[in-house]
């Protein structure tokens, strides 16, 4: 499922965002399988390393001593021009009912970046 609701903009935000958005999911989804801390850090914005976002703690959250990661399911995401919210569960395998996370990612000179990774 795929809402485009985030906050009362006067115009839809532009649909070519939504491959964009699931590509950036998509990417970071690899980079945790791959346990690749440079990339998840490449796709963080700066000012999350502030707020304790950062590849050694998502991973931390992500992993949570478990050798297991399976994938992100039950995707959603809302999203305007400069911000999404997105919805998922992580799953260690296929029978795993997921724990919920959500994703705040912000756009910055046309490039989106993870702002916020929290454990719901």
């Amino acid at each position: 499922m795929l809402l485009i609701a985030l906050g009362c903009d006067e115009k839809a935000p532009p649909r070519d965002e939504i491959p964009i958005i699931k590509n950036f999911l998509a990417k970071f989804e690899q980079a945790v399988k791959d346990y690749n801390a440079a990339l998840i850090d490449s796709m963080t914005i700066a000012e999350a390393y502030d707020e304790g976002y950062n590849s050694t703690k998502i991973l931390e959250d992500i992993y949570q001593g478990r050798d297991a990661f399976y994938t992100f399911g039950n995707r959603n995401f809302d999203y305007t021009k400069n911000k999404a919210i997105v919805q998922f569960s992580i799953l260690a395998d296929s029978t795993d009912g997921g724990r919920p996370v959500e994703m705040t990612l912000v756009k910055i000179h046309k490039q989106w970046y993870l702002k916020r990774f929290d454990l719901k």
